[in-house]
C-alpha cells in the first residue's frame, strides 16, 4: 500500500469504520428483535443472522489494518504493537479461563466476551505504547 498522510488515512479509515459499526448495531438490535417474534426461531435464519453480525467485525479488523499500513513507519508499529498485545492479552485470558473451567474453578463463561476484550485491550495497549501522540 501507498504511504497516505495521517489526516488522509484517518479519513479513510473513519469513512469506512463508522458505517460497518451503524450496520452492525442495526443487524444485531433488528436480528436480535427480529427473531423474538418469530416462535420457533428458525435455525438457518440465526446461522445467518450470526454471519451477518460477524462480517462487519471481520471488517474492522481489516480497516484496522489498513489504517496501519497506510501511515507512517512510528504510526505502523504503534499500532501493530498494539494488535500484538491486545493478541496476547486475550489468547492469555482465553487459555487462563480455559484452564480454569477445565478444572472446574470457574462455570462456563460465553466465548463471545473475548471479541470485546480483544478490541478492549488492543485500544489500551495502542494508547500506552504511545498511539496517544498520534493524530
Amino acid at each position: 500500500m501507498t504511504q497516505q498522510t495521517f489526516k488522509s488515512a484517518k479519513r479513510r479509515y473513519h469513512r469506512v469504520f463508522w458505517p460497518l459499526m451503524i450496520i452492525y448495531s442495526i443487524i444485531v438490535i433488528g436480528g436480535s428483535f427480529g427473531l423474538k417474534q418469530l416462535d420457533p426461531e428458525p435455525q438457518w435464519l440465526q446461522t445467518v443472522l450470526a454471519i451477518a453480525c460477524a462480517a462487519p467485525v471481520i471488517g474492522t479488523l481489516l480497516v484496522m489494518m489498513r489504517y496501519a499500513e497506510e501511515t507512517d513507519e512510528y504510526t505502523r508499529m504503534v499500532q501493530l504493537r498494539g494488535f500484538a498485545w491486545g493478541g496476547i492479552l486475550t489468547v492469555s485470558a482465553i487459555f487462563t479461563v480455559g484452564f480454569l473451567q477445565l478444572f472446574h474453578v470457574v462455570d462456563k463463561i460465553e466465548i463471545f466476551w473475548f471479541g470485546p476484550l480483544f478490541f478492549i485491550a488492543y485500544g489500551l495497549s495502542t494508547f500506552v505504547i504511545g498511539g496517544r501522540q498520534c493524530s
